[in-house]
């Protein structure tokens, strides 16, 4: 006598062997995949560990590189006064570049454009002079307007405005404040 009972069909049952192959090929997958994984894995740190001696042998090599280097000696002369002084009195009278430039590029109006700027000092009076391109005479009278409004520019001329073909050309005179 049987002491189980089965209550499954005979098709059922019978298809129960081929889910089990598919088990199998599925754990085969997976283990294939484990040792790929794990074989990547051993390469990296082999990889990681050949690098770490070359980073070694590298920094040796450096260490041994600076000690070759010798330091300069220290210059020892020292600069006369007479010097120093020249160059700050020098320095006083050189015009101060970065904030007349600034000053310059915030007043300029879109439809000009300036092709050289020159600073002379005449009779104890900073003179700039600027010379440039507009599309319009309009153009020109907003930079005159708007160089006269800045704190740094007075005095503003017009030494010439010339209509030419497709723009004008100017030259302007102005005295420089130093703030």
């Amino acid at each position: 006598m049987k002491e189980t009972l089965n209550l499954l069909q005979v098709e059922v049952k019978a298809g129960a062997h081929a889910r089990e192959g598919r088990f199998y090929y599925l754990l085969a997958g997976l283990s294939v995949y484990i040792v790929v994984i794990m074989g990547l894995y051993l390469l990296n740190i082999i990889n990681a560990k050949k690098l770490g001696a070359e980073m070694d042998k590298l920094n040796k090599q450096k260490i041994e590189l600076q000690q070759q280097i010798k330091p300069l000696p220290a210059v020892t002369v020292a600069p006369s006064l007479l010097v120093d002084k020249e160059i700050l009195i020098a320095m006083e009278k050189a015009p101060k570049w970065s904030q007349t430039l600034s000053a310059i590029s915030v007043v300029v109006p879109q439809d000009v454009w300036l092709s050289s700027i020159e600073s002379r000092d005449e009779k104890g009076v900073r003179r700039m002079n600027i010379k440039g391109f507009s599309t319009t005479q309009l153009g020109v009278a907003s930079l005159i307007s708007a160089l006269e409004l800045s704190h740094h520019f007075y005095d503003v001329e017009i030494v010439f405005a010339q209509k030419g073909a497709k723009d004008i050309s100017f030259e302007l005179k102005a005295k420089m404040r130093w703030t």
